[in-house]
């Protein structure tokens, strides 16, 4: 059988990479404190492990009026568990299938302590807030966006934001990545090390690198066991821990431009081709020149997790953003339900050209159903 190269999944790292900072950049110390305009733009920084790990960051940093925090209904529970772990109370508030928040549902919400708001996949979905935030900013309500969906987008951000926090390996690969940033304030408590988690997702990388470049098939399952064990340790420990010297190094060498022209070209060959998959309902009709995407994000009615496994079955991954976290009463939320019940995330990442994207299509189109 010919080998048929995956698209989706986690991210690879190719192992020369890393042994050429290995080799030349001793310790790295030509990054130690650098800080790449495209995340320092966002205010004063520190980088951390990962998304989870800026979150508990955030809550050691502040002092909130009232130890309750408003977040978006359809969220990961990763977002979730540094409050609850930090002793906050955990409220929700409704989001629209076209993925807006829903300004009643908040209007329920007056004696809350921190304020969590997000836009989508690369779009500011959370654009209408502004009379919102600014109502609870005079009641000293501390206002946290999260921009992991939205990392490289160049949309104008509310100014009345106290912090941002972003986790970055959803964008590239890297053994470990997130950051927690402000623009009013110095961030104080700066996070201790601790590599293990790096370590061990650096080696699952590099393995994947090779089971993709090299044609290693014996290495999925390795590399597989060590990306859920990885999981499973950030998932124990919800310390916030500093960025490894590794993803420092990867991340000051970005090429962001690349990364928005390569994302920004697959999403369009994907919503050209979208027109004639009958069953699938894009969630965005186009793409505005400030946006950069994340996935092509799309709805499918009563056979999403049918038209999963069928793409899987042709190595085309596409996650579902996401289960339901246990914390939310998910019937409450009639719209945030759709969500997560129809959508499925369609990769369209800078590691994929308009051949792989025409191959998603041609396998989309010979569901039943896809004329």
């Amino acid at each position: 059988m010919s080998w048929i190269n995956e698209i989706g999944s986690e991210f690879w790292l190719d192992s020369a990479i890393s042994e050429y900072f290995d080799e030349y950049l001793d310790n790295y110390d030509v990054y130690k404190g650098e800080i790449p305009a495209w995340i320092s733009k966002f205010g004063n920084a520190a980088l951390t492990s990962s998304g989870r790990g800026a979150i508990s960051l955030l809550l050691k940093e502040i002092e909130a009026r009232e130890k309750v925090a408003l977040l978006p209904a359809y969220i990961c529970e990763s977002v979730i568990m540094p409050f609850i772990k930090s002793g906050y109370k955990c409220c929700f508030y409704e989001i629209n299938t076209d993925l807006t928040p829903n300004h009643d549902s908040i209007a329920d919400f007056e004696n809350i302590g921190i304020f969590v708001h997000m836009g989508y996949y690369g779009y500011p979905t959370n654009y209408s807030l502004q009379d919102i935030i600014k109502h609870f900013k005079q009641k000293s309500v501390i206002i946290v966006e999260d921009i992991t969906h939205t990392l490289f987008s160049d949309y104008q951000r509310f100014e009345e934001n106290d912090y941002y926090v972003a986790s970055l390996r959803k964008w590239m690969g890297l053994p470990g990545g997130g950051f927690l940033a402000s623009p009013k304030k110095e961030i104080k408590n700066l996070p201790s090390c601790n590599d293990t988690f790096a370590k061990m997702r650096k080696e699952a990388l590099t393995l994947k690198a090779r089971y993709i470049i090299g044609k290693e098939k014996n290495l999925k399952p390795k590399y597989l066991e060590l990306f859920s064990k990885s999981e499973e340790l950030l998932s124990n420990d919800y310390e916030p821990y500093c960025m490894d010297n590794l993803s420092k190094a990867l991340i000051n060498k970005l090429d962001t431009h690349w990364l928005k022209e390569k994302r920004c070209a697959n999403f369009s060959t994907l919503s050209n081709g979208m027109k004639y998959v009958n069953y699938i309902e894009p969630v965005f009709s186009s793409l505005s020149p400030d946006v950069c995407p994340m996935f092509y994000p799309v709805y499918i009615k009563n056979m999403r997790d049918i038209v999963q496994q069928i793409l899987i079955r042709n190595k085309i991954y596409c996650p579902i953003h996401w289960p339901v976290p246990k914390q939310l009463e998910i019937d409450k939320y009639k719209s945030t339900s759709h969500i997560y019940k129809e959508i499925l995330s369609i990769p369209c990442d800078q590691r994929y050209d308009r051949s792989d994207m025409e191959r998603v299509m041609s396998a989309l189109m010979n569901i039943e159903g896809g004329y």
